[in-house]
């Protein structure tokens, strides 16, 4: 009897693999991405280090041999960067020297190449088993919020700690932080992990309703409470029975609404607009609002008996631009999922390092909403032959995130980490001009774009103008804009 082989489930595990023989790398990443792992690929130990600053790793897999630098200084780096990370190596020959050493320097487990994928993934998400009290070596506050939150940054991590001691309990709670930064997930999340999950979750936002209609949204009304009422219809409360009631934009609601509302999370029972008899409710109530509520209760616009009825408990949601460390993370779960939506084949394109940089540099003002918005546009965008989402790609289908219209470059490719590059300024001369200077070690030249032109003229500018000065050498000129060479043949054989 053939034994059956498991694989392990990797989705949103993050993995790098070292090894010096790409044909090891390839294999591997392949074996790894069939699992929905996001797997980074190195051959050098600067990379390997690079990548340990830029990423949020969850493991390494390393070979044992290296030509520049020491697998267990390598080790203590990652270690330093991510404490609850799993270390794993990998020999042509496991010896007892290999397995002694390894064991001292607390690497998590050693596999002999060629390394089996089964055994690996298992070592990396091990089997949940109810008898056992263990838990995974992964952070097990991410692992157990994965299916509603994507975070990884300390200041999430901090905010979310108590989260699932707040939801195994049946008290109120409030939930703060600005538009978009995913105050409903938080929401889900707490119903997910509270004794409610059983029932339904029903969300209502106060401050989408007409004042005059949200009596009956929450409540309900009775056949004939008013004109055109014409049957019984229940309102949230009821259909949210034995479950999770969302109250988003909490601090819009009507006073009179909020003194009947506090009298239901007091009395445990309402009546229907027009109803005559009380209606027991067992409703979990969760308020989520972007409001301040200590200055709605100062300037007599919510009240303060139901403010400190709410605020029992209170998780605050920071805003993105708090939480950068998470946005490769988010970017790469809202591509994934929009290519999965449009039915794209896999493997799907990956975020180029540069990519990554700028989307960490911008200016998030509708936060985690926004930033799933853009990668949605991105991913319906995207030509189908690309396998690398660069730069040139996010100026192309995002001219707003990067020329304001102040005259403000948001967002440059100066950092980009190449020997040449380009920096992009206001003159001082005229604030509506910008300038564009290619800096080749010493020598500089420069030309200017005016405010107004469009990106295709403005990208045209730029192609010519660095063809020139690399003397028709294409490859040169795609370096110093930091694009592919094929986008640079496809842009100037495009139609004008």
């Amino acid at each position: 009897m053939t034994e059956s082989i498991h694989f392990a489930d990797l989705s949103n595990i993050n993995i790098l693999v070292f090894d010096q023989d790409l044909s090891v790398l390839r294999s591997i990443k392949r074996s790894l991405q069939k699992l929905q792992a996001n797997v980074f690929v190195v051959n050098s130990i600067a990379d390997a280090y690079q990548l340990i600053n830029q990423e949020y790793l969850h493991a390494i897999l390393s070979e044992t041999e290296l030509k520049q630098g020491n697998v267990y200084d390598l080790l203590k780096r990652f270690r330093s960067k991510h404490p609850n990370g799993l270390f794993f190596l990998m020999a042509e020959n496991v010896s007892e020297n290999i397995k002694s050493e390894a064991k001292e320097q607390a690497v998590n487990q050693v596999f002999k190449k060629p390394v089996n994928i089964s055994t690996f993934s298992t070592a990396l998400k091990p089997p949940v088993n109810t008898d056992d009290k263990s838990v995974s070596t992964l952070d097990p506050l991410t692992t157990l919020l994965r299916p509603y939150l994507i975070f990884r940054s300390p200041v999430m991590r901090q905010r979310l700690m108590m989260l699932p001691r707040m939801a195994s309990t049946a008290h109120s709670i409030l939930i703060t932080g600005e538009t978009g930064t995913g105050k409903e997930m938080v929401a889900r999340a707490i119903h997910g992990l509270s004794g409610y999950n059983q029932g339904p979750f029903i969300a209502l936002n106060c401050g989408a309703i007409p004042e005059n209609l949200i009596e009956g949204e929450l409540f309900g009304h009775e056949k004939g409470a008013f004109t055109g009422a014409l049957a019984t219809k229940k309102g949230k409360f009821e259909l949210a029975q034995d479950g999770t009631l969302l109250l988003d934009e909490m601090g819009e609601m009507p006073l009179l609404l909020q003194a009947r509302l506090l009298r239901v999370l007091e009395e445990k029972q309402f009546y229907r607009v027009g109803g005559e008899k009380p209606i027991d409710v067992n409703v979990r109530i969760v308020a989520a609002t972007q409001v301040e509520l200590e200055k709605a209760v100062e300037n007599g616009l919510f009240r303060e008996d139901l403010y400190y009825r709410l605020n029992i408990l209170r998780v605050h949601i920071p805003a993105l631009r708090e939480r950068t460390d998470d946005i490769p993370l988010l970017a790469w779960h809202f591509l994934e999922r929009a290519f999965a939506e449009i039915n794209r084949r896999k493997p799907y394109p990956s975020l180029s390092r540069e990519t990554i940089h700028i989307l960490k540099q911008l200016e998030w003002k509708g936060n985690v909403r926004e930033l799933r918005n853009m990668i949605t546009r991105l991913a319906v965008l995207l030509p189908l032959n690309t396998s690398q989402i660069t730069p040139d790609y996010l100026a192309a289908y995002f001219p707003e995130k990067v020329i304001q219209p102040s005259g403000h470059f948001q967002t440059s490719f100066k950092n980009i980490k190449t020997a040449d590059y380009q920096e992009i300024v206001n003159t001082d001369q005229d604030p509506n001009i910008i300038e564009v200077k290619s800096y080749h070690h010493d020598e500089n030249e420069s030309i200017n774009i005016p405010l107004g032109t469009s990106m295709r003229d403005a990208e045209d500018l730029l192609i010519k103008a660095t063809l020139h000065f690399t003397k028709g050498n294409r490859t040169k000129a795609a370096k110093l804009l930091g694009i592919g060479l094929r986008t640079i043949r496809r842009k100037i054989n495009e139609p004008k």
